[in-house]
């Protein structure tokens, strides 16, 4: 079925599809066209992206393809899930000038012509662990389903391809799964056994960050540094007076002299 689709695209699309099929290999990308997007089952199955692909870091972009005005205006929904979305469109289509705003939202970027020049940036957008897995299932059943058609078609070279392709999209998942698996236990790992040698059982990690966010904060603006305290100087970690010379004036040092916080202003 999907190939009866290919083959009455218009050349002008077929040629936007090789380019971005040529962009995704030199990017060491993962893409295919014409993905569908979910399963029945959970309320999606109905839309398709133009091109998606995904690259190594599990960085999703889609790419709707619009080659005519009349394209550009139909009712067909386009759908942008990635972390980036792109409009491609013909160089024909932008030399037209149509107000993009009315049909892409402000987040989607514009590429044109087979040298996919980019006309706007594409803006990242945060898109949830849950749609993350939707699409990466949605791009792996999509490979699938075009290695299925070119074996049909008795293609065998290009079904070698896919199913090569297929082959390091399965690695690629497995990678990025032991990868989440180790930071997740390293994470666990630190806040178990900070807790355990310092003693301190409320200690989490996320807490700890909040407070270098702060401190980065203020040190950007020169704040965190000594602070004067009913006349006297203190450190702002300790609290520890810091200490005073000959002249009975405060050693204002770099670094406080009593639990070694570094109080420099950031470069």
């Amino acid at each position: 079925m999907q190939y009866n689709r290919i083959m009455a695209k218009t050349q002008d699309t077929l040629n936007l599809e090789i380019a971005l099929d040529q962009l995704s290999k030199v990017k060491r990308e993962y893409g295919c066209e014409e993905v569908t997007i979910g399963f029945k089952k959970s309320g999606h199955g109905d839309e398709i992206v133009d091109y998606m692909t995904m690259d190594a870091s599990s960085i999703f972009r889609c790419y709707e393809l619009k080659v005519t005005l009349s394209d550009l205006k139909t009712d067909h929904k386009m759908s942008f899930y990635g972390n980036y979305n792109y409009l491609v469109v013909s160089d024909t289509l932008y030399e037209k000038c149509p107000v993009w705003d009315n049909y892409i939202p402000p987040y989607a970027g514009i590429i044109t012509g087979t040298e996919l020049k980019i006309k706007r940036t594409a803006k990242k957008r945060v898109i949830s662990e849950e749609a993350q897995k939707m699409l990466e299932d949605s791009l792996l059943r999509s490979i699938y389903w075009k290695m299925v058609n070119y074996k049909d078609a008795q293609d065998l070279a290009a079904y070698r391809n896919l199913q090569k392709k297929l082959t390091e999209k399965e690695e690629a998942l497995v990678a990025q799964e032991r990868v989440k698996e180790q930071e997740l236990w390293t994470y666990h790992d630190y806040e178990f056994y900070f807790q355990k040698n310092h003693q301190e059982s409320t200690f989490s990690l996320e807490n700890a960050a909040k407070v270098q966010r702060k401190q980065a904060s203020l040190r950007e603006k020169g704040n965190f540094t000594w602070v004067l305290k009913d006349g006297k100087y203190v450190c702002p970690v300790c609290g520890n007076i810091a200490v005073l010379n000959s002249k009975k004036e405060a050693l204002l040092s770099n670094y406080c002299s009593f639990c070694g916080a570094d109080l420099r202003k950031l470069k």
